[in-house]
């Protein structure tokens, strides 16, 4: 023991700085040193005072970027009695694929507890993959035997995690599933279970949609869950979680834990909500689950935002604890497993001293709160607050709400993701494309799947081919390992059809065609001297929907009148004054010319009429007056019959043609007295009776 403690005081101090580009055991390897031997010290004379105490049973996962051993032994100061904590060393910065020598026994030695796991980069194995031509189980196996070679003791409690199952493990990319559990085969050929790290999203991802159907469609993949149930002690999801989507104003601590389970056990309550395909990878996250907490200060991006003061972060990690205790008491599981990532970086350009210390009172805070949440209690984890914490308010902090959703599965459906169309009636749009997604988002089938094309249009029809044949409904396959399929659609209704793909419509757009035909109204029509008669247009095009149309209107004949367009597109002929007769044509065209339509139009004489006829006397002459028009102008020399009479008697009888101004007028000679005087006068068959003159 005496010659590890030197060798370890050895490499400690060679670490030239907090912010040492390369991972170092320690940050502070001195002070680090002297802890470490009062602690192996304590755990040598006292090797089973872990176990004496009642308190809940932790597991608890670190994932340690650097300064891994001053993590251990800051915890092993202030350790739980129930729990086992395991801390994770980082490969060789220049050969992720070599395990870090001469760590894991120095973990080992802080106490029973304490165990050393050995970081297995999915990266640089990868590499080593390739330049070896080789494969992922070989590759498992193989970085088992470089793990014992550095020191790492399964036997001695000490196990491996594989860090990280990539965003193309969650999607089913190509062979990555299938290469992950090889690999994790190769790690577990010797009976010996270990951890594995899953690639998340951060707390306040804006849309959670297309994670949500990836990790849906993972869940449902009982052949993964099912093996990899053989190989894995722990699942840790990623979970990086943000100080500004906890830290909000106003809000209780309890507030504040119910919003870190939402996002921190995500996984599990989606894998809770599934359908029976889920039910390995349900049985495989109750089992070995970690709800992976973020101690990394001070980031503000890879590591979610934790760039707030040291005291926020103290706060943070508390209530973290809180939930992930509360978390695994609510699914009632045997051990409380949790984790952290460490990964200190002085990104507030603090002085040396300074950051060390303050990432010293971040660990200080870790330990303490997972001692003390282990005490028995109603609320269970709620001790990690202590009196105090779990009540830091950064501003402008919101909880993410779309986190609940991970309580409900989402079911696929049909829906169009060609875009709204607007065509022409009898022309063919496409090809228009329908789609199964989850939210918005594509989701590849795992076998053939149909969908049904209905539309409201009685005219509609779809088909698989551009030219048919046209069917009023058409079912379509979309095949295994697809999500998308295809189709053909056309219309000769002008409207707004709603078609439809199982249920999801989607509204389009037909307008009316060219213009086939052209129909006034009037066809035909007389029109007096003087007199109008306005003309409509209606259009069609060849499937009989009402088409606009802007005409041209034309006369055939100026003579007879003319014709004035009208800003509604109708126009109206109106027949000269003068009382000539004769016929014209009112054509209205398109404005390219093609189609054409016209109305018959007959000119005539205006009908002669009576417009009054009256007495009056003037001068003591009666003064007889009859006005003959012809439409609306007075009408010369018409011949007129005007009797003038008094009572039985008549005056006169006068015969003669209106003058210019359409009158006829006669007038007494002598000199008449008043009385009752009826003038009558007549136009051939046409009389009129004048009003009574006294």
């Amino acid at each position: 023991m005496n010659r590890l403690v030197v060798a370890i005081a050895a490499a400690l101090v060679v670490v030239p700085s907090a912010m040492a580009a390369k991972p170092v055991p320690s940050l502070t390897p001195a002070a680090t040193a002297k802890l470490w031997r009062a602690e192996v010290a304590r755990a040598k004379a006292h090797p089973h005072a872990f176990f004496d105490a009642a308190c809940r049973p932790a597991r608890a996962v670190f994932y340690a970027q650097t300064d891994w051993l001053r993590l251990a032994t800051k915890l092993a100061q202030a350790p739980s009695p129930c729990a086992q904590y395991y801390v994770s060393v980082p490969p060789l910065a220049a050969d992720k694929s070599q395990a870090r020598a001469g760590q894991a026994a120095q973990i080992r030695a802080l106490g029973p507890s304490f165990h050393a796991v050995d970081e297995i980069s999915w990266n640089g194995w990868n590499a080593w993959v390739t330049a070896n031509a080789s494969t992922w189980y070989q590759a498992g196996v193989t970085a088992r035997q470089r793990m014992a070679a550095a020191g790492f003791d399964a036997a001695a409690g000490d196990t491996w995690a594989l860090n990280e199952l990539s965003s193309a493990v969650r999607k089913g990319t190509g062979t990555a599933r299938r290469n992950a559990l090889d690999f994790l085969h190769g790690l577990s050929s010797d009976g010996v279970k270990g951890i594995a790290f899953a690639a998340g999203v951060g707390q306040t991802t804006p849309d959670l949609s297309s994670y949500k159907v990836n990790l849906q469609g993972w869940l449902q993949d009982a052949g993964f869950w099912s093996e990899a149930a053989g190989y894995v002690s722990d699942w840790a999801q990623e979970n990086y979680g943000d100080v500004r989507a906890y830290a909000v104003a106003g809000s209780t601590p309890q507030q504040r834990r119910d919003a870190l389970v939402q996002y921190l056990g995500h996984e599990v309550a989606l894998a809770n909500a599934g359908p029976d395909a889920a039910a390995p990878a349900r049985d495989l996250l109750h089992q070995a689950y970690v709800t992976f907490g973020n101690a990394a200060w001070a980031w503000s991006a890879s590591y979610g935002w934790t760039a707030a003061p040291a005291a926020t972060m103290q706060d943070f990690v508390s209530g973290q604890v809180y939930a992930g205790r509360f978390f695994a008491a609510a699914t009632g599981a045997a051990v409380d497993r949790f984790g952290f990532a460490w990964a200190p970086s002085n990104t507030q350009a603090l002085t040396s001293a300074d950051f060390n210390a303050q990432t010293a009172s971040v660990l200080d805070r870790l330990a303490a709160a997972i001692r003390d949440s282990g005490v028995p209690a109603d609320d269970v984890g709620a001790a990690a607050c202590g009196t105090a914490s779990c009540a830091t308010v950064v501003d402008g902090a919101t909880f993410t709400p779309a986190w609940q959703s991970f309580s409900t599965w989402s079911t696929p459906a049909f829906a169009f993701v060609s875009a709204p169309f607007a065509v022409a009636a009898g022309t063919v749009p496409g090809p228009l494309a329908v789609q199964l997604q989850t939210s918005g988002t594509p989701v590849t089938t795992a076998f053939d799947q149909t969908v049904t094309l209905t539309t409201t249009s009685p005219s509609g029809g779809f088909s698989t081919a551009p030219t048919g044949p046209w069917s009023p409904t058409l079912t379509l396959t979309i095949p295994t390992g697809a999500s998308t399929a295809s189709f053909y659609y056309t219309d000769t209704l002008a409207g707004t059809p709603t078609l439809s793909a199982s249920g999801a419509p989607q509204v389009e757009t037909v307008t009316p065609a060219d213009v086939a035909k052209l129909a006034l109204t009037p066809l035909s029509t007389a029109v007096a001297a003087g007199r109008s008669q306005t003309f409509t247009v209606a259009a069609t095009d060849a499937y009989g929907n009402a088409a606009p149309v802007t005409p041209v209107w034309s006369l055939s004949s100026s003579v007879l009148g003319r014709l004035v367009r009208a800003a509604d597109g109708s126009a109206a002929f109106t027949a000269g004054t003068r009382p000539a007769t004769g016929a014209v044509s009112v054509t209205a065209t398109t404005t390219a010319g093609v189609v054409t339509a016209s109305a018959a139009v007959t000119v005539i004489k205006p009908r002669q009429r009576l417009a009054g006829v009256g007495t009056k006397m003037v001068s003591g002459h009666l003064v007889a007056t009859a006005r003959v028009l012809a439409g609306t102008r007075p009408a010369a020399g018409v011949a007129l019959i005007l009797r003038v009479r008094k009572g039985s008697s008549t005056i006169a009888k006068v015969q003669g043609r209106t003058r210019a101004d359409g009158t006829l007028r006669w007038r007494s000679t002598k000199r008449l007295p008043r009385a009752a005087y009826v003038a009558r006068a007549i136009i051939r068959s046409l009389s009129t009776a004048s009003r009574t003159q006294h």
